[in-house]
């Protein structure tokens, strides 16, 4: 299978070419990631600790690697007083949760974890799964993501906190990519949802979601992710200001709050929950590669990664990518024998 020259991508990935020296599209359209002022970030630091509420900040914390970061600098280089909000998803890996555990005791931070009394995410996911159209086009992450910003925004709301400080870098977006795996027979044919009870069933169930985690001033009706609109509170991400360094980030968290990834992951990268494995491999059985791979491209481009490294990752995770999936999908999700031999069996036309 052809990869590219200068990252891994193959030539499996929707809207792929490549060059004459081999080198794909995606490559030769990176831009050099760019960062907020850092004065920026002095400044609201500064006018944060002047408020001076019971804390500073709140860092949404899961366990993975860059959240874990982020509550290490916010208390350890910044002295921020810092709430650890951590929305349980249902899919949390369990050494996520020791990690988060071990983080906090060791810098001293108030932990709080919120779950859903009605188990929304793990029966969102089932009928996300049941309502879809075609294999892979399942909302995988639409209640975790309402959930766990809801969790963080009604948390903030409660204890007066002045600012959110979010983990994500701009590394980890692959959505602007544009690499759409969604099929034109899929579009054509995405009405029939409508013919499908388990598609009711999973907005009610979002729906539902709402009315137990409602955020101020936004309505329990409308659908997609809530917003924060409180004027009290600021939100930003950490690595818009402060360069993300991959090896610098996991040296530190190692080091300074014995944080580790899980025995049976090949990364670093998205190690705190379940359903990111099967994300991997949905995305393997439709576009040749897991979704880590996309993220590789940049990390590749932006010298994060050698591309050596990233192959390798990718190599042993393709080679073990249906590793307790059959488990998950049955024991976890709790679909049937016959829906999890299909989606198993499923080979791309």
């Amino acid at each position: 299978m052809k990869r590219c020259g200068r990252c891994i991508l193959p030539e499996t990935v929707p809207g792929i070419s490549f060059d004459a020296e081999g080198v794909c599209n995606f490559c030769r359209s990176y831009r050099k990631e760019e960062y907020y002022p850092v004065e920026e970030l002095e400044s609201l630091i500064a006018s944060t600790k002047a408020r001076k509420e019971k804390y500073d900040c709140i860092v949404p914390l899961s366990g993975g690697r860059d959240s874990t970061y982020v509550l290490y600098w916010a208390k350890a280089v910044k002295d921020l007083k810092v709430l650890a909000v951590n929305y349980n998803n249902e899919f949390r890996v369990d050494q996520a949760i020791v990690n988060m555990s071990r983080a906090c005791g060791k810098l001293g931070v108030d932990f709080v974890s919120i779950r859903s009394a009605r188990d929304i995410v793990s029966k969102c996911v089932k009928y996300s799964i049941l309502s879809a159209v075609e294999f892979g086009q399942y909302g995988l992450c639409n209640a975790c993501e309402y959930g766990y910003k809801s969790t963080v925004y009604r948390s903030a709301e409660k204890y007066h906190v002045p600012l959110i400080l979010w983990g994500e870098s701009q590394f980890e977006k692959t959505a602007d990519m544009g690499i759409n795996t969604q099929s034109e027979r899929y579009r054509l044919k995405k009405f029939l949802k409508l013919t499908n009870m388990n598609y009711f069933i999973f907005e009610y169930l979002l729906f539902l979601q709402r009315c137990e985690f409602p955020v101020q001033n936004n309505s329990i009706y409308k659908k997609g992710n809530p917003v924060l609109l409180s004027k009290d509170t600021t939100e930003i991400r950490l690595f818009d200001y402060l360069p993300w360094d991959r090896q610098k980030i996991k040296d530190i968290i190692i080091k300074e709050l014995g944080w580790e990834k899980p025995a049976d992951s090949v990364s670093t990268w998205r190690t705190d929950c379940d359903i990111h494995s099967l994300g991997n491999y949905i995305s393997y059985k439709l576009i040749g590669c897991t979704k880590d791979c996309l993220g590789y491209c940049k990390m590749i481009n932006g010298g994060q990664i050698s591309r050596e490294d990233a192959l390798r990752q990718e190599e042993e995770a393709i080679n073990n990518i249906e590793h307790n999936i059959e488990t998950l999908l049955r024991d976890k999700i709790g679909l049937s024998s016959k829906t999890v031999d299909e989606i198993i069996s499923y080979t791309k036309n």
